[in-house]
């Protein structure tokens, strides 16, 4: 295991409007208040989503997109760069209309619908990301 400590040294809270991919919005905080690295939180409501599962065997992510109303139930994640750009690194659930929920890594396009209420919580360092050979993924470099 590798570990670092660190401090939080702000809570930066938007709102992203209906239509805007979740995303491309997140990046654009972040470059806009020049944030480090930090944690974020999300609710809202999303009227098309993309869902990614990493495969093992094939070290690739599997991707499906959804174009229906759902409930942005949970949606957290971190904000760490790679090359001097942030890289915004999300898992998600959503709640249908039938009440199940499914989730998974984000993907992108994952247009807003109604309202993503978002809070990043930032810390002190900038977290810096690494591709890891053994599975071919930017991973947490310390």
């Amino acid at each position: 295991m590798k570990s670092i400590e660190s401090k939080s040294s702000r809570v930066l809270i938007c709102r992203v409007n209906p239509g805007e991919d979740l995303t491309d919005a997140i990046t654009e905080i972040v470059k806009r208040y020049n944030i480090k690295s930090g944690l974020i939180n999300v609710i809202g409501a999303l009227s098309k989503f993309t869902i990614g599962y990493f495969d093992l065997n094939t070290k690739e992510y599997q991707f499906k997109t959804f174009e229906e109303n759902v409930e942005l139930v949970n949606c957290m994640g971190n904000i760490a760069f790679k090359e001097g750009e942030p890289i915004i690194h999300l898992h998600f659930q959503v709640g249908r209309p039938d009440y199940s929920v499914m989730g998974g890594h984000l993907g992108k396009p994952s247009i807003v619908s109604v309202t993503g209420e978002v809070f990043i919580y930032e810390i002190a360092e900038q977290l810096q990301r690494k591709n890891d050979p053994q599975f071919n993924l930017s991973l947490l470099d310390f």
